[in-house]
């Protein structure tokens, strides 16, 4: 009988580690088939995508687990003005109740006070540079995921045959640091990830990336 080579998977490791029966029946063993057709189409949107966004979305096989994606370098940037900009509402407000309050030089004002200026430094110095270090993205063929904070890490995963909605904004200060940020949302109340500190042109192809998934795999989101 010839011999008979193994089946491989995808990764080089064998599917088949044993001979087929010797019934002489033909044993084809595969994986399941999943998504017909989404491969190629999906090669041909990102074909289409721009090629700023052409290196970050040609990994189909990643462990989400790990994402590698860092986000923009001047995105720490973007952080402090919103930091600064944040505290400073606030600290009009106690400058008001200083002037204008009651209890003028009161012991509560100067308590408050106390407590604020740490918090305002590690909001505007200290966090902004910490959420950059922690802040990764990544995408895969079954999956997006994002993770960022700094005093306590949130990680999430979107599956993408259940995403419904991806979407960019911009706010006023990522305009002028030519930033983006993409939502990509499921169905579940907590299933919205979010990706900040992206450059326009990768949040924009990487949301054309989701959206032609979503639509391939519309059949199969719930």
């Amino acid at each position: 009988m010839p011999e008979t080579a193994p089946v491989l998977r995808s990764n080089g490791d064998p599917l088949v580690s044993s001979p087929p029966p010797e019934s002489g029946g033909a044993h084809a063993l595969r994986e399941p088939a999943t998504r017909a057709g989404s491969a190629a189409d999906t090669d041909s949107a990102s074909a289409a995508l721009p090629d700023a966004g052409g290196d970050l979305l040609t990994n189909n096989r990643i462990l989400v687990t790990a994402p590698r994606h860092r986000i923009e370098k001047r995105t720490p940037l973007l952080w402090v003005i919103e930091g600064i900009w944040s505290w400073a509402v606030l600290a009009g407000l106690q400058v008001g109740w200083y002037f204008w309050g009651e209890n003028v030089m009161g012991f509560w004002n100067w308590v408050v006070v106390a407590v604020t200026v740490p918090l305002a430094f590690m909001n505007i110095v200290v966090a902004p540079w910490w959420r950059y270090l922690v802040a990764r993205w990544d995408v895969s063929d079954t999956a997006v995921c994002s993770r960022k904070g700094w005093w306590t890490t949130q990680f999430r995963i979107a599956p993408l045959a259940r995403l419904q909605t991806v979407y960019t904004t911009r706010t006023l200060f990522e305009r002028w640091f030519g930033l983006a940020t993409v939502n990509a949302s499921t169905a579940s109340a907590q299933g919205t990830v979010e990706i900040r500190g992206l450059a326009v042109a990768d949040a924009e192809a990487l949301a054309q990336h989701l959206i032609a998934i979503a639509n391939l795999d519309s059949e199969d989101g719930t």
